[in-house]
C-alpha cells in the first residue's frame, strides 16, 4: 500500500499537490463556520433519572423551563429600592418577558424565600426561564435578551447559566484556537529552524499542520449537519492538529534530507521517504487512533464528538504528511535546504550527544530503570486523592462574564441557583389536589428546609405572604388555585393534570461531589419517609449521573486501548514484551499527568505559575479520560519512532546494545524537537479562560515532557537493555501470525 502511494506522490507530485490545494481552498469557508455546529454539551445521560424528570417537566407542566439563565443587574449610581433603579429594572423585566420563548422572569419583587438583593443593595438577581426545543433556539432567545439589556443604560448586566454560558464557551474556545495558531506557529518555527538549520525545511511542517487543521474543521462542519459536536472540539482539533501535523512532517522532512544525501534524484528521495518514514507515520497514526478510540466507548455525545474530532484530525494529518508533503519535497529537491542559518549540518551534534547518553544508560540499566520508575510513581501519587465534578460557570476565569455572575451569586449564598435539585413528586391518578397530598407536600417543604445544605426551596407552599391554612383552601381544587393570587406559583410547580408536583431545592454554596451525594440521599430519604413517590433530577443530579456513566465506561475504554496496543504492537514488532512495556510505561506517564493536574488545579499548588485562575477543589469530570486517550496515543507515537528503528537494526544483525544506541542517536534529536513543539502548543492552552482546557494543557505538557525525556530516552533503553533477546521473543504460533499479517512498523 505505502509503496503504491509513494510511487504516485513521487511520479505525479503536481497532481497530488493540486488535489490538496483544491481541497484546502474548498475547505476554507466551511472551516471558518465550524463554530455554528459546535453545540453539544454534557447534558443529561441517556435514560437517566435527570432526563426523565426533565421530560416530565417539559411535557406535563404549563411553564416548562427548558433552559434557565441567571441575570445580575448592577446599579449605575443608584441602588435597589431607589426609584431610578426600580423603574429601570421593571422596564427591562417587562421587555424580557415580551421576548418570544421567555416563560418567566423571577426577581426580588415576585420571589419569596430567596434573598435576591445584595446586602449593600448594589445589585439584584433575576432568574429567566425559557421554553426552547433545542440549544440553538435557546441561544437565539438569549441573544434577544442581550439586545434588550444593551438598550438600558441605567443598569449594568451580567448573565450566566445555560445558553449564556455556552455562548461564552464558544467565544473563548474560538479565541483559544486562534491564540494557539498565532503564537504556536512562530514559536514552533523557531524550534524547527534550530532542528533543521534551514528556513524552507522548517516551514513545511507548519504548512502541513495548517492544512490538516483547515480540512479537519471543514470535515467537522460537514458532519455537523447530521450530528452534534462539543463546543471544545475546535480547541482540541487545533491542539492536536498543530502538534501531530508538525510532529509527522518533522519526521518526513528529516528522512527526506537523509535520503537526499544518498541520492541526487529528489523524486527517488521523496519516494524512499514516503515508503519508509511514511510507513512509520501511517503506523504511528494507527496507534494514536487506537488510543483515541477509547473516547468513543462512553455513550455520551459530548465525549464521543470530541473523540470523532480527534480521530479525524489524526487521519488527515497522516494523509497530508504521507502524500502532499512527499510531493512538495519531490518538487523542492535540494531547495529544501535553502535559507540556511548554520554552516554545520544540523543533527550531527545531537546524534553524538544521544549516543553518549545511550551508552551511559546501558552501563547502568537497572539503576536507570529503578530511578525512572520511582520518579513516575511518585509523580502520580497525588492523583490518588483526585475528585471530579462539573464546574459549570465556575470553570471559566474571573475575566469572563459567567464567572463574574457566579461571584455575585456567591456573595448572596445563591450559587445553587445554577445547580438545583428538582424533586418530582408523582401522586398518580388521584393527583395533588387532595387534603392529604397537599399536607404531604407541606411537610416535605418544611422537612427539606431544615437540611443544613439547603438555602431555599420553591414549591406550591413557597408563599410567605399567604398563611398555610389559606394555601390548603386554595389547593382544594385546580379551579380555585389557578384563579387565585397564587396562580403563577401553581402553574410553575404543579403539573397541568395535577398528577405531578415540582419541589425545587437550591443548595447552599458550591457542593463538592461528596456533599452533593449526601444531600441527594437526604432529600430522597425524607421524601420516601412521607410515603411519596419521587424522582430527583436537576442540575446536580444530571451532572452526577453523567459522570457515573462516563466512569462506568472508563475501564472499558482503558481495556480497549490496552488490548489494541497488545495486538497491534505485538504483531508489528513480533514481541510480547514490547507492548506490555509500552502499556506499563504509558500508564505511569498518564498517572504522572494526573498527579500534576491534581496538585495544581485541585489543591492550588503553584497554580499562579500555570496561568492562575480559580482553584475548584476538584478536576473537571471529563479531563481524566481525555488526558488518558491523548497521552496514551502520543506516547505510542514516540514508542513507534524509537522501537521501529531498534527493530530495523536488530533485523540487520546488530546486537541489542548497538541497536539501542544507534536507534537512540538517530531518533533522539527528532523526538526532542517534536516534543518541544508539542509542549509549546499544549502550554499555550494554559492561558485559556476555561479550566478544562487549561487542565488539558498542563496534563499533556507534563506527559509529553516526561515521555520524551525520562521514558523514551532513559526507561525504554534501560528496560530493553535488561531484556536483551527477550525483547523480540514471541511464541512460534503468534510469530507466524505476525509474519502473515504483514503488519510491520519498520
Amino acid at each position: 500500500m505505502m509503496r503504491r502511494i509513494a510511487r504516485i506522490t513521487a511520479r505525479y507530485p503536481r497532481w497530488v499537490l493540486a488535489a490538496w490545494l483544491l481541497l484546502g481552498g474548498i475547505s476554507l469557508p466551511f472551516a471558518a463556520r465550524v463554530g455554528n455546529v459546535l453545540t453539544a454539551q454534557p447534558g443529561a445521560a441517556p435514560h437517566s433519572v435527570a432526563a426523565q424528570v426533565r421530560a416530565v417537566l417539559r411535557q406535563r407542566f404549563t411553564i416548562p423551563d427548558d433552559f434557565n439563565v441567571v441575570l445580575v443587574a448592577h446599579g449605575v449610581g443608584d441602588k435597589v429600592g431607589q426609584p431610578a433603579f426600580d423603574r429601570a429594572f421593571a422596564r427591562v423585566v417587562g421587555r424580557i418577558k415580551a421576548v418570544p420563548g421567555v416563560t418567566a422572569v423571577r426577581d426580588y419583587r415576585t420571589v419569596t424565600g430567596l434573598d435576591l438583593v445584595a446586602p449593600d443593595r448594589s445589585y439584584t438577581v433575576a432568574l429567566v426561564g425559557m421554553a426552547a426545543p433545542d440549544l440553538g433556539t435557546a441561544k437565539t432567545i438569549t441573544n434577544k435578551i442581550r439586545a434588550v439589556l444593551a438598550g438600558e443604560t441605567g443598569l449594568r448586566f451580567t448573565m450566566a447559566g445555560g445558553p449564556a454560558t455556552v455562548q461564552e464557551l464558544e467565544r473563548v474556545s474560538e479565541h483559544d484556537a486562534r491564540r494557539a495558531e498565532v503564537f504556536g506557529l512562530p514559536i514552533s518555527l523557531l524550534i524547527l529552524i534550530i532542528a533543521f538549520g534551514a528556513i524552507v525545511a522548517s516551514a513545511l511542517p507548519l504548512l502541513v499542520a495548517l492544512a490538516s487543521i483547515t480540512v479537519s474543521l471543514a470535515a467537522l462542519y460537514a458532519m455537523g449537519q447530521l450530528v452534534e459536536f462539543a463546543v471544545f472540539t475546535q480547541t482540541v482539533v487545533t491542539m492536536l492538529g498543530l502538534a501531530t501535523g508538525i510532529d509527522y512532517a518533522l519526521l518526513m522532512v528529516n528522512r527526506f534530507r537523509e535520503e537526499l544525501r544518498h541520492t541526487f534524484d529528489p523524486r527517488e528521495a521523496a519516494e524512499r521517504t514516503a515508503r519508509t518514514a511514511g510507513k512509520a507515520v501511517a503506523f504511528s497514526g494507527l496507534t494514536v487512533v487506537m488510543a483515541l478510540s477509547g473516547l468513543l466507548v462512553p455513550p455520551l455525545t459530548f465525549i464521543r464528538s470530541i473523540g470523532v474530532g480527534t480521530i479525524i484530525v489524526l487521519l488527515i494529518s497522516v494523509s497530508v504528511s504521507v502524500t502532499a508533503l512527499p510531493a512538495a519535497l519531490a518538487l523542492l529537491g535540494h531547495r529544501v535546504n535553502w535559507l540556511k542559518v548554520t554552516r554545520r549540518e544540523p543533527g550531527l551534534r545531537s546524534r553524538s550527544f544521544w549516543r553518549a547518553r545511550a551508552n551511559e544508560i546501558m552501563h547502568r540499566p537497572l539503576l536507570w530503570a529503578i530511578v525512572g520508575g520511582v520518579v513516575l510513581v511518585a509523580a502520580g501519587l497525588p492523583a490518588l486523592g483526585m475528585q471530579v465534578a462539573d464546574p459549570g460557570p465556575r470553570g471559566l476565569s474571573k475575566a469572563t462574564e459567567a464567572n463574574r455572575t457566579v461571584t455575585a451569586l456567591e456573595n448572596l449564598g445563591l450559587e445553587g441557583l445554577l445547580n438545583s435539585f428538582d424533586v418530582l413528586v408523582n401522586f398518580g391518578p388521584p393527583g395533588f389536589y387532595r387534603p392529604d397530598n397537599v399536607r404531604k407536600i407541606s411537610q416535605l417543604d418544611r422537612s427539606l428546609t431544615t437540611l443544613p445544605r439547603v438555602e431555599a426551596i420553591t414549591s406550591p407552599m413557597a408563599v410567605s405572604s399567604v398563611p398555610r391554612l389559606f394555601l390548603y383552601q386554595y389547593y382544594a381544587s385546580p379551579e380555585i388555585a389557578l384563579h387565585s393570587e397564587i396562580a403563577p406559583l401553581a402553574r410553575a410547580t404543579i403539573g397541568k393534570a395535577g398528577r405531578y408536583v415540582l419541589v425545587r431545592v437550591f443548595p447552599k454554596g458550591i457542593l463538592t461531589p461528596a456533599e452533593g451525594g449526601s444531600l441527594l440521599h437526604d432529600i430522597e430519604s425524607r421524601a420516601r419517609a412521607l410515603g411519596l413517590n419521587v424522582k430527583v433530577g436537576g442540575g446536580y443530579v444530571q451532572e452526577a449521573e453523567w459522570a457515573a456513566v462516563l466512569y462506568r465506561s472508563f475501564p472499558w475504554a482503558v481495556l480497549l486501548v490496552y488490548l489494541a496496543t497488545v495486538i497491534v504492537l505485538g504483531l508489528a514488532f513480533r514481541s510480547l514484551l514490547i507492548p506490555l512495556k509500552a502499556i506499563i510505561l504509558n500508564t505511569l506517564t498518564v498517572a504522572a499527568a494526573y498527579g500534576a493536574i491534581t496538585l495544581v488545579f485541585q489543591h492550588g499548588v503553584l497554580v499562579a505559575l500555570f496561568g492562575g485562575g480559580p482553584v475548584l477543589g476538584y478536576i473537571d469530570t471529563s479531563a481524566p479520560l481525555f488526558i488518558f486517550a491523548i497521552v496514551f496515543g502520543l506516547s505510542m507515537d514516540y514508542e513507534v519512532f524509537l522501537v521501529a528503528r531498534m527493530l530495523e537494526l536488530h533485523d540487520r544483525g546488530a546486537s541489542d546494545r548497538e541497536a539501542v544506541a544507534t536507534a537512540l542517536s538517530a531518533t533522539g534529536g527528532v523526538i526532542t524537537s517534536a516534543a518541544a513543539v508539542m509542549i509549546t502548543v499544549f502550554a499555550l492552552f494554559l492561558f485559556s479562560h476555561v479550566v478544562l482546557v487549561r487542565t488539558l494543557g498542563l496534563g499533556l505538557s507534563v506527559a509529553v515532557l516526561l515521555d520524551a525525556t525520562l521514558v523514551r530516552m532513559a526507561l525504554v533503553p534501560a528496560v530493553m537493555t535488561l531484556a536483551g533477546r527477550w525483547n523480540w521473543w514471541m511464541p512460534a504460533a503468534l510469530a507466524r501470525l505476525a509474519r502473515q499479517s504483514k503488519l510491520s512498523a519498520d
